[in-house]
């Protein structure tokens, strides 16, 4: 995938990460109702484990529940493409439940994992766990506590949080995401706390896509990785020219010929 000249817009959202912007960030909140699911879907709101949950559906549903967490450094809701990624997920036959976890300024670790934890518990067709960036760490940690793992879905996922590797040391000052950001996050999300270990044993079949110019590639490398070495089936997509979040970018046909990747994967 070359770097499209479209992609100069994400120029102007290199910024440094604050917990002035993480306050101001759910405002996004007011906004996403007015976002709709791809035709062909639905959309509802019900609360579960004590989130407000947006739960996609399409006529069929047979592939079971998908859960998707999306990223936004714990601390932004879910933005519009985070809704039209999870309506294409339904369309292609899952049920998408797409959780509003605890985010900060207000909540740190380990509120949101505990509440995402006891959602997936209660899902007993639960076959799929998704989660980009922040929301991959937290789709690592929540399929390790499952007792039945389904299968794990990763987007340029948050993985060893604040490890310094070749990628966060050559990135510090790439757009929408740099190495910068990723520490305020991690000091800021984990707040003093140990960040936990993880079991990725015993999962069957998993998805890892990385962005070339991301800090965070070479975490997405070292999960592949790990995940082939505890025996998974593992598809990893290394996007090329992409910088972290680039399917913000949704309508682009290159954003769009990668979801028609992870939906191949999906319904294999």
């Amino acid at each position: 995938m070359e770097l499209n000249r479209e992609l100069r817009i994400l120029r102007f959202m290199h910024y440094r990460m604050n917990n002035a912007f993480a306050l101001f960030s759910h405002i996004l909140r007011l906004f996403l109702p007015f976002v709709r699911p791809v035709p062909g879907v639905e959309e509802k709101v019900l609360c579960i484990s004590g989130m407000k949950c947006s739960i996609f559906s399409s006529d069929s549903a047979e592939r079971g529940t998908l859960l998707s967490i999306h990223g936004g450094a714990f601390a932004s809701p879910a933005a519009p493409y985070h809704k039209k990624n999870a309506s294409m997920y339904a369309k292609a036959g899952y049920r998408v439940i797409m959780p509003d976890y605890p985010l900060l300024p207000f909540h740190h670790h380990p509120e949101a994992l505990e509440k995402l934890i006891a959602l997936a518990e209660s899902i007993p067709d639960l076959s799929v766990v998704e989660g980009d960036s922040a929301g991959g760490f937290l789709a690592i940690h929540t399929v390790s506590a499952l007792e039945k793992k389904p299968d794990l879905m990763l987007i340029y996922p948050v993985v060893m949080a604040g490890e310094e590797t070749e990628s966060m040391r050559l990135y510090e000052s790439t757009p929408m995401w740099n190495s910068r950001n990723n520490r305020w996050m991690v000091k800021s999300y984990f707040n003093g706390q140990q960040v936990p270990a993880y079991d990725v044993s015993e999962i069957g079949r998993a998805y890892v896509e990385t962005a070339e110019y991301d800090p965070l590639h070479d975490e997405g490398i070292a999960i592949a990785e790990e995940l082939r070495k505890s025996g998974a089936s593992v598809t990893l997509t290394e996007t090329k020219g992409t910088v972290h979040g680039y399917d913000f970018l949704w309508r682009k046909p290159y954003v769009q010929a990668m979801l028609d990747r992870r939906i191949e994967w999906l319904t294999k």
